[in-house]
């Protein structure tokens, strides 16, 4: 069981960044394309396990032991394209978290937004500093938090606010397939990154029980978020951080306890797409990964401040179109090692 909740917790951390945990995320995928059919959140639940297993089984058949690896397997002779995209995608994300920090800290304390980049550059260049046992340490101690943290606002909005700002449909129409393929898509490029060194030494049943839970929480959560959200939709247009904003409709006692877990849901994802960016170089010695660590925790603060809501909603559904073609390479790869 240590095993398989390992695995569930870093697939969980990875995609529970400060986008899914602010509700910004599931706003633009799921709330905007539709506040009446949840078959989109019914779609990303599946695929999200759907394509852990496989990238969790096809890593642990063919004994691939990291990233470039895998990437190397899945692309032939396109590798440096999806390498240099992957990195692209890695990098992006890990300054989108910086941003949602500098507007976490902005909104909650009235700092100026660069206090919060330079925290959350801090914290990721200390998990840097050890390997992938750091990785699994940080998100099984964060991520359980995080699920309660949501659950708790998202439910308290839908049973206790008696007063609903919904008023009809959105007229920001995109189609909701599609929308939640792309979510998908995007929050699992680089997904390998942190599932191929945890695939090695599993059971094939490990690996299904670790992706049929993951999925799972994050399907529940996305539906309960959605639910609420959708009561409140016209209002929470106009806030970068939605479910924020519900728990500061319940207290601000709740909102400051929010903001906890929003700090930890960046945290997760931040180092996850920093861990990514650090396992595709090959460092002869440690004091060249905390060297390369530092430079990469600087060099992204002058991207944070572009935007945390316009860079979610602009940059990432670039992405989420790119990352469709990855993730039918994927597949494909997939069924045809079988």
């Amino acid at each position: 069981m240590k095993k398989i909740f390992a695995i569930s917790f870093v697939f969980i951390g990875l995609v529970i960044g400060a986008g899914f945990a602010s509700g910004r995320e599931i706003f633009e995928y799921f709330c905007i394309p539709s506040q009446a059919d949840y078959q989109g959140i019914a779609i990303a639940t599946i695929s999200f396990g759907a394509i852990s297993y496989m990238i969790l089984d096809f890593s642990a058949r063919k004994s691939i032991p990291d990233f470039k690896g895998f990437v190397d397997c899945i692309s032939g002779r396109l590798s440096p394209l999806i390498k240099f995209f992957m990195l692209a995608f890695m990098f992006c994300g890990f300054f989108v978290m910086m941003s949602a920090c500098g507007a976490l800290a902005k909104e909650t304390l009235s700092l100026p937004p660069l206090y919060g980049y330079l925290f959350l550059a801090l914290c990721c260049f200390i998990v840097f500093c050890f390997d992938v046992k750091g990785l699994v340490a940080f998100n099984s101690v964060l991520v359980p938090i995080m699920l309660v943290g949501m659950l708790y606002v998202a439910l308290s909005s839908l049973l206790f606010d008696v007063t609903p700002t919904f008023s009809g449909f959105s007229k920001l129409y995109r189609n909701p397939f599609v929308s939640a393929l792309c979510y998908v898509s995007y929050n699992t490029i680089t997904a390998g990154a942190v599932l191929v060194p945890l695939s090695q030494n599993a059971k094939k049943s490990q690996l299904k029980a670790a992706s049929v839970i993951s999925a799972s929480a994050l399907g529940i959560v996305i539906f309960i978020a959605w639910l609420s959200m959708n009561l409140f939709f016209d209002e929470l247009l106009l806030f970068e951080m939605p479910l924020l904003h519900l728990a500061e409709r319940n207290s601000g006692t709740l909102k400051l306890l929010y903001s906890l877990v929003l700090l930890m849901a960046l945290c997760t994802t931040a180092v996850s797409h920093g861990f990514g960016i650090l396992s595709s170089f090959h460092f002869k010695k440690h004091s060249h990964r905390i060297v390369f660590a530092a430079f990469l925790c600087l060099a992204a603060i002058p991207f944070a401040g572009l935007g945390f809501s316009t860079l979610v909603s602009s940059l990432y559904s670039a992405f989420g179109y790119l990352g469709l073609l990855w993730t039918a390479m994927l597949i494909l790869s997939y069924i045809k090692d079988r």
